[in-house]
């Protein structure tokens, strides 16, 4: 690892953990979010929303865990990440804001058409780029 210092294997430990973690949250919340996207082209009852809420939820505590790992990072002596390694997630915030338009104009065909053409994709590619960085953090 090229250090002894303790707090820094911790961290990396704590790194590791997040990551992992991360990795293993995104395609269950993606797949939640995807049906919810179709179930909000057929079905606005209180269920679907509901589930969506729950969904969004889990998605903004996923984003934050993402910031963590980054703030963590940056702070490891000895495994320095690529500066865009986390770029990927940045790219969600302007999504979100349109998606929270959308619902707020209860346009639930174009938060659908968000939620399965847009965010998909930004979280395929956050899932890579978490992989990248795992593997980044045990290759050193």
């Amino acid at each position: 690892m090229g250090t002894c210092d303790p707090r820094q294997v911790e961290l990396l430990s704590k790194i590791r953990e997040g990551v992992d973690n991360a990795i293993s949250a995104v395609g269950e919340i993606e797949g939640r979010l995807l049906a919810c996207s179709k179930l909000l082209r057929i079905d606005q009852r209180g269920e679907t929303f509901t589930a969506l809420a729950l969904e969004i939820s889990n998605l903004g505590d996923l984003v934050e865990l993402v910031r963590e790992i980054k703030k963590g990072s940056d702070l490891l002596a000895s495994r320095p990440l690529e500066a865009g390694a986390f770029d990927s997630w940045e790219k969600s915030i302007g999504l979100f804001r349109d998606m929270l338009t959308a619902f707020e104009g209860k346009d639930w065909i174009v938060l659908a058409d968000l939620i399965q053409y847009e965010l998909s994709p930004i979280l395929a590619q956050g899932e890579k780029d978490l992989a990248a960085v795992r593997d980044r953090l045990a290759s050193q």
